[in-house]
């Protein structure tokens, strides 16, 4: 067992001066955040009620089911038409809590495409998005960020009747929209 070295004097003081900053940091904010302290005047002491705040933790929302319908064009570079883990990219876009994700690979892994139910892209278009209809909805298509393409809509006023197609590079509106009129299914 190694003894420790002896504490320098020098040490010590700096110590105990940090505890005393540190003290009175905390003082001087419970202080800032108390109520008005009271005084008595006969005895002369002081009475002070500070607040106590908590975090509430919220939890995240429930997951969205898997959406009710999927893709049956899809780009040529996907290896198959089946969705794929693999497929699905950690990113802003599919890492949203509550949402579900499906995604399509290309054969050396890459993801190609997303569909993303509970969230509508968390980044703003790059340019104007075009107007188009999806699944007879109202829908945009445009340009994300970084060559990304995007299809977003929504069929209701639930979390999860918001629905995203992402598109990864290389992307285009014509892509973007061959897959997003290919969507099968009931809603």
């Amino acid at each position: 067992m190694q003894s420790r070295p002896p504490r320098s004097r020098y040490a010590a003081v700096v110590r105990l001066a940090l505890r005393l900053i540190l003290v009175a940091l905390l003082v001087s904010s419970c202080r800032a955040e108390a109520e008005p302290a009271t005084t008595t005047s006969t005895a002369a002491a002081t009475t002070a009620t500070t607040t106590t705040t908590t975090a509430t933790t919220i939890p995240p929302p429930e997951p969205c089911d898997p959406p009710p319908f999927l893709p049956t064009a899809l780009p040529d570079r996907v290896i198959d038409d089946r969705p794929s883990p693999g497929g699905v990219p950690l990113d802003i876009f599919t890492l949203q809590p509550g949402t579900t994700v499906t995604g399509w690979a290309d054969e050396d892994g890459n993801p190609v495409i997303v569909v993303v139910r509970g969230a509508l892209p968390p980044v703003p278009w790059e340019g104007q998005p075009e107007r188009i209809e999806v699944r007879g909805f109202e829908a945009a298509v445009g340009a994300l960020q970084d060559g990304k393409w995007a299809v977003a809509w929504f069929e209701g006023a639930d979390r999860c009747d918001d629905y995203s197609i992402i598109l990864y590079p290389p992307a285009d509106a014509d892509t973007a929209k061959m897959v997003a009129g290919s969507l099968t299914g009931g809603g």
